[in-house]
Formats: structure tokens, sequence, C-alpha cells
């Protein structure tokens, strides 16, 4: 299994993130790409809440989350119906709070995937997939540290930009 992670600050207290956080619908906000985000379980939150997401690229994927982290974070299986996302064997994302101080928190994001294809998807990966989804990792980390501290959508011709705030 491979992992590429990323982190970034927001100038708020935890609690206001998790507060945020909660809301499975507002990744269309933060996350690149995205243009659709609808949850298509009865459960809105917790293990077994699924979303299904709408990437203007990539199409239609579900998430569904496998670990809630009441007050600190999440991972979701990044699927479509009963198989993997393409282009992954397998793979989950993991986002997780931590404290900073009273007023500042972190937000750790995570790709942890398996490609297909034994040793051509391993030498794709080294090649360039990995960067590629490295780069997807951080995207994901800065704009959900500035919708969260705007409390506004993020254009993605503010992207380049906010990766400078990557820690």
């Amino acid at each position: 299994m491979n992992t590429v992670r990323a982190a970034a600050p927001i100038p708020l207290p935890i609690e206001t993130c998790w507060s945020y956080f909660q809301d499975l619908t507002r990744a269309k906000h933060y996350v690149p790409g995205l243009t659709d985000c609808v949850i298509v379980t009865e459960k809105k939150e917790g293990v077994g809440a699924s979303r299904i997401v709408s990437h203007r690229q990539f199409g239609d994927m579900h998430e569904t989350v496998t670990s809630w982290h009441e007050g600190t974070g999440m991972m979701i299986r990044l699927h479509k119906g009963d198989g993997p996302a393409k282009p992954f064997k397998e793979a989950s994302f993991e986002y997780s709070f931590r404290r900073v101080s009273e007023a500042a928190t972190e937000i750790h994001t995570a790709l942890h995937y398996e490609l297909p294809f034994g040793i051509l998807g391993r030498a794709l990966d080294r090649l360039f997939l990995s960067r590629i989804f490295g780069r997807s990792v951080i995207d994901t980390a800065v704009c959900l540290a500035e919708n969260y501290r705007t409390g506004e959508p993020v254009p993605e011709s503010q992207v380049p930009a906010l990766r400078g705030n990557a820690l």
C-alpha cells in the first residue's frame, strides 16, 4: 500500500473545524475539480455514511466512511459501486484534525492506495502517478483550510497560490 500525505494550518479552533467537517457535502467547496457532492445513505455522518462526488474530469465516484473519529477525523473508501475507483486497485482517503493551540488547528490528509497491474503499476507510480496523487492531496488540504478560514468555495484559480500554505 502506498501513501501520500499533506498538511495545512487552519486559523480556527479544532471544535469549529469539526463542526464544518461534519457536513460531508461541503467537500464540493474545497476539493479541486468537484462539481457536486450528494449523500446517498440515510446516515449523514459516521461509519457507513456514503456520498457520490462528481468530478469534472473523472466523473462520479462513491466515498464511504469506514472509520469515524469524533472530533478529529475520518477515513473514506474511494470506490465505484462495489468495485474500486479508477485507477486504483484499492484506495482510501484520510482526514485528521490536530489541535495546535486553542485558536489553531492543522488538517492532515493522506491518500492510501494500491494500483493494479503489479510491477507495471508500481513503475507507473514511481515514474509519475505518486506525484500527481501527492499534488491532489496537498490541494485538498490547503483548499479545505482556505474554505474553513473564509467560509467560501475555493476557486481553482487560487489553488496554485494556496499550495504555498502546505506544511
